[in-house]
């Protein structure tokens, strides 16, 4: 007989086996993916084929599990999967809503530049535990100069537990815009990580402020001290940014706004860490209202846009700034305004400003607790990093040997943060250090370039290490305009093939083959001819070949 323990956990099989057996993986293509996609259920998967499909993808009312979530995916790593906007439809080009436990990855949307069509869009009442994930969009950034309003990915319903992971987001008119503009349908404890949202006209992110009240109306959201998450993202405006002459259309690269005053959320934090922000020629890098710890980071702009900080903590939409900190970032900054300010500082809150190193006029102010910083001026930078350079392939924020390290600072106040104790390559830090970075001397870590950041900052996507019959090269500079360069030293000499693809794997052109020797070999092409965008080097060896992923910006 069978004793009631081992009754229900045979039960507990059971039902496990049933809903595996009940999920299905459906191939469809261009002409019947809608109708596969209107009937998924959890832990279905969706792969569609490569192909392009010019209709959108509509999903509402489509509920996953946390183990079984529903599963759309395209071609993984090709970006041959390929939705397009359109006008014609009534929702964007992806529209999500009331949906859960949803993952969309592996997909390329080109957004034709159509106005006021996002590529990944959250309506109707809620949209919680949805995953985007390698999702390549471009062309989303509508036809008006003067417009920010047409966005890469966005919700406009109430929204928690996102996942929005190792997307590339290029020339939207705003990159990522979650909660809606009067404080309603808040965005609540997310993960943004490994993507890059680069050249957008308005915002790379914005996170819209929480109005008192809204939290409460969803059972979801209905929480506190919850953490929206912000890591290993690669933020830059450094073209395409909304004219100065269009008013006040200008924008920081990244915006949080506050938390709710009382009640539900009013504890929640930002942990913005391990990211790279480069230049923004009209406006701040970032601007913080919310709860925010703010640590690891490498904040770089060589522009001046004149009255704008580079590092802006404010009131907004009347709410003081409360519990902020802010230690072991390294800011190189070449505005006259100031480097890391905080305005209105609030002293019923902690207001820390501990161990960073900032190179700006006015480099930092407002704290009231202030410790272990070191400042000098832009122009002085180099006397403290390794090449403070305005050309962004020979960016090296890391510190000179010898400089940026002093005394112990006290880790006591920032233990409750994730991977505090972590230095933007991913290093343990050594608390001595002041700035991003825990070391000095040469970088181990990645070299800083607007492309997909390995997690926590530690292999490097600019050179391969391999065996003794292997390749160690060097891609650079990327992102580039005109030429390109590579280095590959081989163990011996050997016969190289070295191409150049777009992400659909077509070659268009080879731009080496032949024999090279033992040691360094160098190679220079002009890509100008090429369109802007992602392209694949492809390096054939005897034995394999390795791809490295570029940036042509002309």
């Amino acid at each position: 007989m069978i004793n009631k323990s081992t009754y229900f956990m045979l039960l507990s099989v059971i039902l496990i086996l049933s809903e595996t057996i009940k999920a299905n993986f459906i191939t469809a293509n261009p002409g019947n993916y809608q109708t596969y996609a209107d009937g998924l259920q959890a832990g279905d998967t969706l792969f569609l084929t490569a192909g392009t499909y010019p209709d959108g993808l509509n999903l509402y009312d489509h509920t996953g599990t946390p183990s079984a979530p529903i599963v759309i995916t395209g071609v993984e790593g090709a970006y041959t999967t390929i939705f397009l906007g359109d006008a014609t439809q009534s929702w964007n080009t992806i529209q999500i809503g009331n949906s859960s436990y949803v993952v969309i990855k592996n997909l390329k949307i080109d957004g034709q530049n159509i106005d006021y069509v996002d590529a990944v869009n959250a309506k109707g009442s809620w949209a919680d535990h949805i995953t985007i994930e390698n999702v390549y969009i471009i062309n989303n950034g509508g036809s008006i100069d003067c417009d920010n309003q047409t966005v890469g990915i966005s919700t406009k319903c109430t929204a928690w537990n996102w996942i929005i992971r190792g997307n590339i987001i290029i020339g939207a008119g705003t990159g990522m815009y979650f909660g809606n503009s009067d404080g309603t349908m808040p965005f609540v404890g997310g993960l943004i990580e490994n993507n890059v949202v680069i050249n957008t006209r308005g915002y790379n992110l914005q996170i819209k402020h929480q109005k008192d009240g809204e939290r409460a109306k969803i059972a979801g959201t209905s929480t506190d001290y919850q953490k929206t998450i912000i890591r290993y993202n690669v933020w830059s405006k450094d073209s395409g940014s909304t004219p100065i002459d269009c008013g006040d259309g200008s924008r920081p690269c990244v915006l949080l706004g506050a938390f709710p005053s009382t009640s539900f959320g009013a504890n929640d934090t930002y942990e913005v860490y391990g990211n790279f922000f480069y230049n923004n020629p009209t406006e701040a890098l970032i601007q913080i209202t919310g709860n925010t710890a703010l640590y690891s980071n490498v904040f770089v702009n060589n522009a001046n846009p004149l009255g704008f900080i580079t590092i802006c903590i404010t009131n907004q939409n009347g709410f003081k700034p409360r519990n902020i900190n802010v230690f072991h970032n390294t800011v190189l900054s070449n505005t006259t305004s100031g480097g890391l300010w905080l305005y209105s500082p609030n002293s019923s809150y902690q207001q820390h400003c501990y161990a960073n190193a900032v190179f700006s006029a006015s480099a930092i102010g407002g704290f009231a607790n202030e410790l272990d910083d070191v400042s000098d001026t832009y122009a002085n930078a180099a006397t403290y990093i390794n090449s403070p350079s305005t050309t962004l392939a020979s960016l090296d924020m890391y510190p000179k040997a010898g400089k940026l390290q002093g005394t112990l600072t006290s880790n006591t106040l920032f233990k409750s943060f994730t991977d505090f104790d972590k230095d933007f390559n991913g290093n343990t830090y050594d608390w001595t250090y002041r700035g991003a970075y825990s070391g000095a001397g040469a970088n181990p870590g990645w070299h800083l370039q607007l492309d997909i950041m390995p997690v926590k900052g530690i292999p490097t996507e600019t050179k391969e290490n391999k065996n003794a019959n292997g390749f160690l090269g060097m891609v650079y500079p990327n992102p580039t305009n005109s030429s390109l360069n590579l280095d590959i030293n081989l163990q011996e000499s050997e016969d190289v093939i070295v191409t150049i693809s777009d992400l659909e794997s077509r070659t268009l052109k080879t731009i080496y083959s032949g024999e090279m020797h033992s040691g360094v070999n160098k190679i220079t092409n002009n890509v100008s001819d090429l369109p802007d965008g992602f392209y694949l080097i492809s390096v054939k060896l005897k034995d394999r070949i390795i791809n490295r992923k570029i940036l042509i910006i002309n």
